[in-house]
């Protein structure tokens, strides 16, 4: 009998834990609103909140958006950029994810950076993942159009 109990503990901490990893890509639209305070050419601060509600990604995708909502804040200080926020991210079903980003460097009405997940709900409970984004906003409409790339993994 006690064999048979110890059989079956070391098959169930030996069996291996399967995950799915797949490759993202997506580009989505949304409007900003942002706060710009130039204090000087070498001191400035930025605030931003996008909402998306356009999203161009696959007809597969584990993570089909219905929405995003982004906030946060950099500076740039005598050429280097640096802050960083959160996504809060809702999927056709209701389910959520929490990202966070942050700002690389910065160009005329572009931002470069890096995201990574930090967790979800329901169907993304336990999700992980990590990748990179271009943003590119028009400053005037306040249109915004941003690209991710990276990686997500869901426990199975």
């Amino acid at each position: 009998m006690f064999d048979i109990r110890l059989t079956a503990v070391l098959l169930a901490m030996s069996s291996p834990v399967f995950a799915e990893t797949v490759v993202t890509e997506r580009v989505s639209y949304g409007m900003a609103s942002n706060f710009f305070d130039p204090l000087s050419n070498n001191l400035m601060v930025y605030k931003t909140e996008t909402k998306y509600d356009e999203f161009e990604q696959p007809d597969d995708d584990r993570l089909k958006l219905a929405s995003m909502h982004c906030f946060g804040s950099f500076t740039i200080v005598r050429g280097i950029t640096t802050g960083g926020g959160n996504c809060t991210m809702t999927d056709v079903n209701g389910d959520r994810v929490l990202q966070a980003w942050r700002i690389d460097n910065v160009a005329l009405g572009k931002g470069f950076g890096t995201w990574n997940i930090i967790g979800g709900t329901g169907a993304h409970e336990g999700i992980s993942g990590r990748g990179r984004y271009l943003n590119e906003e028009t400053a005037r409409s306040g249109i915004v159009k941003i690209t991710t790339n990276g990686t997500l993994t869901w426990p199975d």
